[in-house]
């Protein structure tokens, strides 16, 4: 539990460290974060609306059996 509390603080130190930093590298790292985030959280949408979709498909087909019988 310490190990893990020491963690999280270190890394909370570093982000905000980056977070204030002036540096061209690590505005550059900063930049390339964001849009690769950007990119994943696109991506899950996607896939989330996908999935969405074919569970509406899959109720209505299933609906349609039933009342077929």
């Amino acid at each position: 539990m310490i190990l893990e509390f020491a963690h999280a603080e270190e890394t909370t130190k570093y982000a905000e460290y980056v977070d204030r930093k002036e540096d061209p590298l690590i505005q550059v790292f900063r930049t390339h974060q964001h849009n690769t985030d950007s990119v994943v959280s696109q991506r899950a949408r996607r896939l989330k609306t996908e999935v969405q979709k074919e569970m509406r498909n899959l109720k209505d087909s299933m609906a349609g059996k039933r009342k077929g019988k």
